[in-house]
């Protein structure tokens, strides 16, 4: 499976969570760089363990933001991100039970909610950070 690239249409405009969103698709990287190899699960699961500690952490500062700007789908976004984790756990449990394809459906279920959720989801909330920065001292 090919790795993401990051690109500049990933950038919300908020340093920390553009650096977040490069750590968290690095994360994702490193799990399909793996799949390329042969899959041991010694490798996997602590990467896959990172990640999901990970989008914790991000989430959480994601929702501080967001929060702070008022963003009227706050509700939303955090069920999304709720969402993730519990799919992301619910396909990790089934790697554990030494289901192949669910390795792989795992790594493209990754794959695709990163580029939809930064492409898409994350980019509804862009305008209300930008209006904060501006009104800023």
């Amino acid at each position: 499976m090919k790795t993401i690239e990051w690109q500049d249409e990933y950038t919300v405009g908020v340093k920390e969570l553009d650096d977040q969103h490069r750590s968290l698709l690095n994360t994702i990287n490193m799990l399909l760089e793996e799949q390329r190899d042969k899959y041991e699960a010694a490798k996997f699961s602590p990467a896959l363990s990172s990640l999901i500690h990970y989008a914790y952490t991000h989430f959480a500062t994601e929702e501080r933001y967001l929060l702070q700007v008022h963003f009227p789908d706050l509700k939303q976004h955090v069920l999304d991100h709720i969402d993730f984790i519990m799919k992301t756990l619910g396909l990790a449990l089934r790697i554990e039970s030494s289901e192949d394809e669910s390795r792989i459906e795992l790594l493209r279920y990754l794959k695709e909610w990163y580029s939809s959720h930064v492409l898409g989801t994350d980019r509804q909330y862009i305008p209300f950070l930008a209006s904060k920065k501006n009104t800023e001292p």
